[in-house]
């Protein structure tokens, strides 16, 4: 990920170029036809993608690592523990370069390596008590975000933004399953 730039990310969000456009995708002689609404949803959806790629950019500055470092340590946070192999395959990163992020989480105290209970030439990483409580920070403040949206939304009650979301992710997954 690249690192966003506050003086041109703070103007209004400029139209998605590389999207069809209601108009254009009216015309466009496509085998899929485009549904009513669909250019305008798929811009939401980018400016979406923006705006949390933006907020993960402030988390990662605030706990001082690089948006890589914020990843790893973020995955390690949610499965609580994990293996080298499970964080370098899931961050599509070489063993090596993997080693390295531990090394540099571990320096800041946010994971540690222990022995694989399992596997005597294997580590596990796990989260450190103060990496817990940053993880926890995190994920509160993302909630205290979430609650926002959702009491300030006056159109959809809860349940509905969450089948809406819940909607839209599977749809997004079957698409990157059908790409990979």
């Amino acid at each position: 990920m690249a690192l966003l730039n506050p003086e041109t990310d703070a103007t209004e969000p400029a139209s998605l170029i590389a999207l069809p456009r209601a108009a254009a995708a009216s015309t466009a002689s496509h085998k899929h036809v485009i549904a009513d609404g669909a250019a305008e949803y798929a811009a939401a959806l980018h400016d979406l993608d923006r705006q949390h790629r933006k907020l993960r950019t402030g988390f990662a500055d605030h706990l001082g690592l690089t948006h890589n470092e914020y990843d790893a340590f973020m995955f390690i946070a949610e499965q609580r523990t994990t293996t080298p192999k499970e964080l370098a395959a899931t961050l599509r990163f070489t063993t090596g370069a993997t080693t390295a992020m531990i090394d540099r989480l571990e320096n800041v105290d946010l994971v540690h390596r222990i022995p694989n209970p399992n596997d005597r030439r294997s580590v596990l990483i796990e989260p450190t008590f103060h990496g817990a409580e940053r993880a926890d920070w995190v994920i509160n403040i993302f909630v205290r975000i979430a609650s926002d949206a959702v009491s300030s939304h006056d159109t959809l009650s809860p349940q509905q933004l969450i089948e809406s979301v819940t909607h839209t992710t599977a749809t997004l997954a079957t698409a990157t399953t059908k790409i990979a």
